[in-house]
Formats: structure tokens, C-alpha cells, sequence
């Protein structure tokens, strides 16, 4: 690689942004300008409602919705990424930091943006290191299971406001559930009619159009309800009045204790929270055919939460919902994000005082409808189906979530599911082959109830030999060779899925080799990877087996055995035809001896 295109590279890494300016047309600025309005519309009640389900004042999702979207976007990777306040990370701030500070003190407040430094400095870390392969380890059912039950926690802390009711700080699902069932008979009426009322408004607009901004809708005809009637006067509590303006710069409070509290939660926000992030990356990336660079992805999460500490912001991350709105809108770079940011800045400067407006029941109301999407039962289940390994990760995750802290239950899923697939490795299947002369193929002989060669063993290992299965594997083929019959000559193994071996693994095949001699077998072994194949070259293993016993494939391999067998047994009592060899071999004359 010359010196120009290391440069250029390093500019692309440093400056993401640096390409969007390439052919940047009055038409794409006219896209972008439209779409970063319509997320603008989506964002500005969410950010409240997300900030309020977090513990925060709702001012405090502002300031998110007005730092990191355009920061995100400048440094991501996926141009209509829609960065800000989420819901999941909402409730993984608020099940945090309650057990630690009053929610909505300003103790709390100052653990949230202590809570996104961290998360921000582990992002860049991952980032700027390329460790975006961790993201490997959260699997899809843990991730299924956590969102399912964040949606049903997220939903159970919105229903006091929607209610009317007070209940006392609870730390899990069913407490909260069951004190605010408890308390249903003491709802207030008017508060419970302003949040139906902004739920059904929002299914009702949403179903007549899906594009029209239906949380706005409802948000602002909550509002002038509660103030034609003056029903904050009669106990219908209302988001309270928050100064105009920016945020100003406000170091965190970063005292050693705090880091040592904060830091194990911050990790597991940051995975959970990115997990959704690159999900929506993958989706929009297959439609829009551009390449999702995970790394860079992390550096741009990472610079906005970092960025958004220092602004009063708490963590954020990449909106499903919202980046679906920017998609579909027409937006082609990052400065759809910019211009969102801006609609936020306009709206604090301007508008705070009607934000004070509006009741808390219609952002509960705006919550509950946003994370009922997250739920799916369906999935769970549909999971359960295929693997019963994955199914238990997901309900096992979704159960915890409810019954523990959710941020615990999910990485006993990680857990869970890191230990199948160690089990699932250190337990190779290793499966009989035959070939089916109909198809001409080599398939499963147990799958496919095809006879196999009675001297010829196939067996197919489907997996990597390492030091943790390569016991298992040499034990597993010596039982199958114990209940082979007896006119069997040969093992062959077929080693097309095994893509890597270590010491352990020649090791055990040295020790198979030698237990077979004995049995008065052979081994073949067919389909060597070129690094398996250097890897028996320098552990001296291809010296103990003769070089014609190591063949490029199956096929090779079974023309060389076939030449090897008895012939006389093929012809008098062999009652299958499976190779194209076999007719032949079947007229052929006996074999005689001198």
C-alpha cells in the first residue's frame, strides 16, 4: 500500500464524514433537509417521554436529541442512522442508577452523564482498537428475550403516570406491577382520560396514516385539553418548566468510587445498547447496499455519548424507529441528523415554555405505544422451534429480566449462550456417510436411510479439532468403529468441515491410528484444508500415515480404497451398488492366489 492511499485511508477513518461532500447535490441537501424535519417531528416528544422513563427531567432528552444525533452521524458508518435517546437504554439508566439516587435528584442526574462518559469511553476503546467482534457474543435469542421483557418493565413503570396513581420506588417488574394494580382503585380520572386519550389518538392517526407524526398529535392535543379545562388544577401533573436554552458545558463528576460503581452497568448498557444499534445498521445497510463498518460505527457512538457528558446529555444510541422514519424520508447523508439536532436547538431556545405543557400521562402514553413494538412473544417462541438451546437462552433471559434486574438477566443469556456453544464444539457430530447412487451424491446414511459400503467406514466430522473435542472426537469415531462390521477395511474421514486442528487434535489422531491398526483397520482421511494440512506437515503426522491415504476429496479417496478392498467379497456378498466401481467389481473374477 503506497503512502496516498495510507493517507487516504486515515483521512476516511478520522473524517467518515469527508465523502458525503463528494457530488453533494442540491437534490440530496433537499432529502436530507426534508428527512432531518420528519425525524425532527419524531424525535422531539420521544426525547422527553425516553427522558422521563429514564428518571430524568424531560429537558434532559433534549439536550440528548440536540448533542449526539449529529456527532453519531459525522463519525458513524450508515449515513440515516438516527442517533438519541432510546427506550431500552432508558430503563437500563433508570434500573442503574435508582438503587443509588432518588430519581430526578440531582445526584441522579449527575450519575447519568458519569454513566455516558463511560459508556462513550467504551465505545472508543472497542472502536478504535477494532474489538467491534465482541458484538459476536450477545446472541439473537438473548437479545429477543431481554427486549421482549424490557418492553413489558418499560410499559409497567409508564402505567402509574398513565393511571394517576403514586406508588413507592420499586426495583423490579413485579413489585411495580403489583403496586400499581394495587392502586388502581385510586386512579385519577382525568389523568387516566388524558392518557387513553393520547393512545388512542396515536393508534387512530397512525392507522389512518402512518406518515403523519401521531405522538406529536397527540401530544399537543393533550396539552391544550389540560390547559382549556385547567386540569393541572385539578391534580393532572404536567412536565415540568424547565429554563430556555442550551446545555452549557458541565464537567461530570468523575470521583474514582463512582467509576468503580458505574463502570460493570456502563459495559452492559453499551452492548445492549449497540446490539440495537447495528441491528437497525444491518437492516437499513441491505436496502441501501452500503457497508457497515462496525468499528467506525463504535467510534461514532462512542464521540457522542463521550461529547454528550460534557453537555448535560445521558446515554444514547441508534433508534430503530427513528432511523426508519430517516430512511424512508429521503435522507442520503448524515446531514439529515444535523438538521434534527437543529430543530431540537430551535425547540429549546423558543418553545420550553409550551413543553411545560404538556401532561405526563400523554408521554406515558407515547412510551407505552413506541416500546409495545419491542415485545414479541411470537419470535420467542418461533426461536424455541428451531433450537431448543436458543429457546431456552430467550426465555430463560425474558423470565430473569422480570423476575431480576434486566441488565443481570442478560448476561446470564450471554452466559448461557457462550456455554451451548462450547458444548456444541466440544461435541462434534461426526456423521456416517454413504453415497446415494440415484443422486450420485455423498449424503447422511442415518438421515437419508441409505446403506453403506460394508468395507468402507465414511464418517464426515463437522467441526474444528481442538484441544477441548479432540478426546470426544477420537472416542466417538472408535464407538461407531466398534459396531462397523466385520468385512470393514478402511475408515475414511472426511475433514471438509474441519477448517483448523491444533496439537491435541494430531495427537488423538496419532491414538486413533494406532487403536484402528490394532482392529485392523486403516485411516483415509479426504478434504485437508491447506492449514490442517500444514499442520499434520509439522507435527510429522503425514510421515505415520502413507501419502496415498490423505486425498484431495471423496471422491479421489474412494477410487484409491476401492482398488484396496476384497474384491471377492464384493462380488459374493456384497448386496449394494453404491460406487460407480461396483459393477465392475461385481463381474469381475475371483481373486486368485499363486
Amino acid at each position: 500500500m503506497n503512502q496516498t492511499q495510507t493517507s487516504s485511508n486515515l483521512l476516511k477513518r478520522l473524517f467518515p464524514f469527508s465523502s458525503w461532500f463528494t457530488g453533494y447535490k442540491p437534490a440530496i441537501f433537499r432529502g436530507d433537509l426534508m428527512a432531518g424535519m420528519t425525524v425532527a417531528v419524531v424525535l422531539i416528544p420521544q426525547a422527553m417521554a425516553y427522558a422521563m422513563l429514564a428518571g430524568l427531567p424531560a429537558v434532559y432528552g433534549l439536550y440528548a436529541a440536540a448533542v449526539t444525533p449529529w456527532i453519531a452521524a459525522l463519525w458513524g458508518s450508515l449515513a440515516q442512522l438516527a442517533t438519541g435517546p432510546i427506550a431500552i437504554m432508558s430503563l437500563l439508566v433508570l434500573t442503574t442508577l435508582s438503587p443509588l439516587a432518588e430519581t430526578g435528584s440531582q445526584a441522579f442526574i449527575e450519575l447519568a452523564f458519569v454513566l455516558s462518559f463511560l459508556v462513550g469511553i467504551i465505545y472508543l476503546v472497542i472502536g478504535s482498537f477494532r474489538f467491534g467482534f465482541v458484538m459476536a457474543f450477545i446472541s439473537h435469542a438473548a437479545v429477543k428475550g431481554f427486549t421482549s421483557a424490557a418492553a413489558l418493565i418499560i410499559i409497567s413503570t409508564q402505567l402509574p403516570h398513565l393511571l394517576g396513581v403514586e406508588i413507592p420506588r420499586q426495583e423490579y417488574f413485579y413489585r411495580v406491577f403489583w403496586d400499581t394494580l394495587m392502586a388502581v382503585p385510586d386512579l385519577h380520572a382525568f389523568t387516566h382520560a388524558l392518557g387513553l386519550g393520547s393512545l388512542a389518538i396515536i393508534i387512530i392517526v397512525r392507522k389512518i396514516d402512518h406518515r403523519l407524526p401521531s405522538g406529536l398529535i397527540a401530544m399537543v392535543a393533550a396539552s391544550l385539553v389540560a390547559w382549556f379545562f385547567g386540569l393541572d388544577e385539578k391534580g393532572v401533573v404536567l412536565v415540568q418548566s424547565s429554563p430556555a436554552g442550551l446545555p452549557g458545558l458541565h464537567l461530570p463528576e468523575l470521583d474514582l468510587s463512582t467509576i468503580n460503581t458505574l463502570l460493570g452497568p456502563a459495559v452492559i448498557l453499551a452492548m445492549v445498547s449497540f446490539a440495537e444499534t447495528y441491528s437497525v445498521s444491518k437492516a437499513v445497510s441491505n436496502q441501501t447496499r452500503q457497508k457497515v463498518d462496525v468499528d467506525q460505527e463504535f467510534i461514532g457512538q462512542g464521540l457522542a455519548n463521550l461529547a454528550g457528558s460534557f453537555f448535560q446529555c445521558y446515554p444514547v444510541s441508534g433508534s430503530f424507529s427513528r432511523t426508519a422514519v430517516n430512511f424512508s424520508s429521503g435522507a442520503k447523508t448524515g446531514v439529515s441528523s444535523i438538521f434534527s439536532s437543529l430543530a431540537v436547538v430551535l425547540t429549546l431556545l423558543f418553545l420550553t415554555p409550551l413543553l411545560a405543557l404538556i401532561p405526563k400521562a400523554a408521554l406515558a402514553a407515547l412510551v407505552i405505544n413506541a416500546v409495545w413494538t419491542l415485545f414479541h412473544p411470537k419470535e420467542v417462541f418461533r426461536i424455541w422451534k428451531m433450537n431448543k438451546n436458543d429457546g431456552m437462552v430467550a426465555v430463560t433471559v425474558f423470565s430473569l429480566s422480570l423476575l431480576t434486574k434486566p441488565d443481570y438477566a442478560l448476561m446470564i443469556g450471554v452466559v448461557m449462550s457462550m456455554i451451548f456453544f462450547l458444548w456444541k464444539t466440544m461435541h462434534p457430530r461426526i456423521v456416517r456417510e454413504t453415497k446415494d447412487p440415484n443422486v450420485n451424491m455423498f449424503v447422511n446414511a442415518e438421515w437419508m436411510h441409505q446403506p453403506s459400503c460394508p468395507q468402507i467406514l465414511q464418517l464426515r466430522v463437522e467441526n474444528p479439532i481442538y484441544f477441548a473435542n479432540a478426546e470426544y472426537v477420537s472416542e466417538h469415531i472408535l464407538e461407531i468403529c466398534k459396531t462397523s462390521p466385520e468385512s470393514t477395511k478402511f475408515l475414511l474421514l472426511d475433514f471438509q468441515a474441519v477448517s483448523f486442528i491444533d496439537i491435541t487434535g494430531i495427537d488423538e489422531l496419532k491414538y486413533l491410528k494406532e487403536e484402528l491398526q490394532e482392529k485392523g483397520l486403516k485411516i483415509a482421511i479426504s478434504d485437508l484444508h491447506q492449514p490442517v494440512l500444514e499442520a499434520f506437515l509439522r507435527a510429522g503426522f503425514t510421515r505415520e500415515i502413507e501419502d496415498d491415504f490423505l486425498q484431495k476429496n471423496k471422491h479421489q479417496a474412494i477410487s484409491f480404497l476401492i482398488a484396496k478392498i476384497d474384491h471377492d467379497y464384493c462380488r459374493e456378498s456384497c448386496p449394494f451398488s453404491l460406487f460407480h466401481e461396483c459393477p465392475e467389481l461385481k463381474k469381475k473374477p475371483p481373486q486368485t492366489t499363486a
